[in-house]
């Protein structure tokens, strides 16, 4: 099905595939729906499975709640740019100005680096050989050439080539309200929210994909532990930290 799909040319044909996978669990979103197709054909990203929309509709929500603030977005670990695309079609619509500036990737376009003993997967996890199978260094690479090319409708989007942290080193100083966090491994989830969040505008989120992956898991609990941040978990396995409005919280 996957690979037929990205032998249509033509959209409206992608649709009625869409709609077919779709009609067995809810019907189409008016507004979402259009550009989460446009998202896949773009990014050439298979639309099964059908759970991925219902936490990109989940990661939209929680990008619109940010939208009153200033400052920059942020997707660490980026694939080929489905979610990216999502995010920021959304900002064009609220924004149509909006070119990309203001967006920033990072990602190693390598990737996975390797796991440490920190991503160790419990024998009793849930998925854990599905996890097991996907955990290992270069899975998920796409070659930075693609990435662009896939989000050619927002020029000015800044890449960031390499490994976290090391790339977080050449930043000059910068206030972010929306930070998605997708890198599935300790070290680089802890890294990215050691990061960010002191850096967080006052109401700011700090939303990670990676919260059913034992390594993410870990560094995010450590995390909000020693930083005494609420956690709060969406129906769809995000693990989701806002700062608070007082920008009082200890950093």
């Amino acid at each position: 099905m996957c690979e037929a799909y990205w032998k249509l040319d033509d959209q409206e044909a992608a649709i009625s595939i869409y709609r077919v996978l779709l009609a067995k669990a809810a019907s189409l979103d008016e507004e979402f729906d259009p550009i989460y197709v446009a998202g896949l054909r773009a990014t050439r990203t298979c639309p099964t499975p059908l759970r991925r929309r219902e936490r990109l509709i989940q990661l939209v929500e929680l990008f619109r709640q940010s939208s009153g603030g200033g400052g920059d977005v942020v997707e660490c670990g980026c694939f080929r740019g489905l979610s990216s695309y999502v995010l920021c079609s959304f900002w064009q619509r609220w924004n149509p100005a909006f070119d990309g500036c203001g967006f920033h990737i990072f990602d190693s376009f390598e990737g996975l680096s390797q796991p440490t003993l920190d991503d160790d997967i419990p024998e009793d996890w849930e998925n854990a050989e599905a996890i097991r199978l996907m955990t290992h260094p270069g899975n998920f690479a796409a070659a930075l050439d693609t990435v662009k090319t896939n989000l050619a409708d927002f020029p000015r989007i800044d890449f960031h080539p390499g490994w976290i942290p090391l790339t977080f080193r050449a930043l000059t100083e910068t206030r972010y309200r929306f930070v998605h966090v997708d890198v599935d491994l300790y070290d680089p989830t802890l890294d990215a929210f050691a990061y960010f969040y002191p850096r967080l505008t006052p109401g700011g989120l700090i939303v990670s994909d990676d919260y059913s992956w034992p390594g993410a898991k870990r560094a995010i609990d450590e995390f909000c532990g020693e930083h005494r941040v609420a956690l709060d978990l969406t129906p769809f396995g995000q693990a989701v930290i806002r700062k608070p409005s007082s920008d009082t919280a200890a950093t």
